[in-house]
């Protein structure tokens, strides 16, 4: 269950929510400004800025606004058309913040659109460069032991079902594979202790598998639209397939922490920790302060 703490910031944020959106909605009704500009005003974190401009751009009356077809490099010029009531001083700096808004909300509509291309590329073996990876990902996660031959039981070491890992990649498709590689890589640390946790001879659980089960659990996320209050309050610029990696590695590393504190009995109720985390997860990204750069397990249990 979540801590008491956490629910109770989570309700005093989503009364202080409440209770702007009621502000906003009475002064709506005696400003001089329109919805565009009333958001900016808003003294709140950059994530629920760009949800209630997603709100405002998808019941739009233009068109090409509602649809986020403008041209790239045209943000800034449409924004300004948005802010008619604004003072010229004020505009210059609000047009921008709009304007980088509108990056972000169609980048993560088309990070959307990258993940999926990569996940429907099914796992070649005939493909050079798929087992390239593949093999790349033995040498990362297990460097000082050599691989007696492609199809081996020693995939089973690092968690994979068979003999074979292609098998194991059915469901995600390359995109799988490339997100253990990525952890394995770029967050060598920790990737290398999950894979301790996952060796454990009481606790252990399937390695590989769990990190394909991560790729599942955060493509829904995304799709779900469950990770934009992260990505909009951790960067300036449109979410890329390498910041969707790195929420990989944070929720791969922190679900590895949850394992281990609920200490379960057996690999058996994997399936039953992982719904547990999900929700607990799920739960926390939806708060307007997440960041899972700095999250920690105390801010998931």
């Amino acid at each position: 269950m979540p801590s008491i703490l956490s629910v109770v910031s989570g309700w005093a944020l989503s009364l202080q929510e409440l209770i702007l959106e009621g502000i906003m909605l009475l002064t709506g009704l005696f400003s001089k400004h329109n919805r565009f500009e009333r958001i900016l005003y808003q003294k709140s974190p950059p994530s629920t800025k760009n949800i209630k401009i997603e709100e405002v751009i998808g019941t739009h009356k233009n068109t090409k606004l509602r649809s986020m077809t403008w041209s790239s490099g045209e943000e800034t010029d449409v924004a300004v058309t948005l802010l008619p009531n604004l003072d010229p001083d004020e505009k210059g700096d609000f047009s921008k913040t709009l304007a980088r808004s509108m990056r972000q909300i169609r980048g993560y509509h088309r990070l959307c659109d990258a993940v999926e291309i990569r996940r429907k590329i099914k796992y070649d073996s005939e493909d050079e460069a798929h087992e390239k990876k593949l093999l790349s990902l033995w040498k990362l996660i297990k460097p000082d032991e050599t691989l007696t031959d492609r199809r081996s039981k020693q995939w089973q070491d690092i968690g994979f079902q068979g003999d074979d890992p292609a098998t194991d990649f059915r469901g995600m498709g390359i995109l799988g594979l490339e997100q253990l590689c990525f952890y394995a890589q770029f967050d060598h640390v920790a990737a290398l202790e999950s894979l301790r946790v996952s060796l454990d001879p009481r606790i252990g659980f399937p390695w590989a598998v769990c990190g394909i089960t991560i790729t599942a659990m955060i493509r829904d996320f995304l799709n779900e639209n469950v990770l934009k209050n992260h990505f909009y309050n951790t960067l300036k610029t449109p979410p890329t397939m390498d910041n969707f990696h790195q929420v990989y590695c944070r929720v791969f590393t922190l679900y590895c922490q949850f394992w281990e504190y609920e200490d379960p009995s057996s690999v058996m109720v994997f399936n039953l920790v992982k719904q547990k985390f999900c929700i607990h997860l799920a739960e926390y990204l939806r708060r307007n302060d997440a960041n899972l750069n700095t999250a920690t397990l105390e801010n998931i249990i």
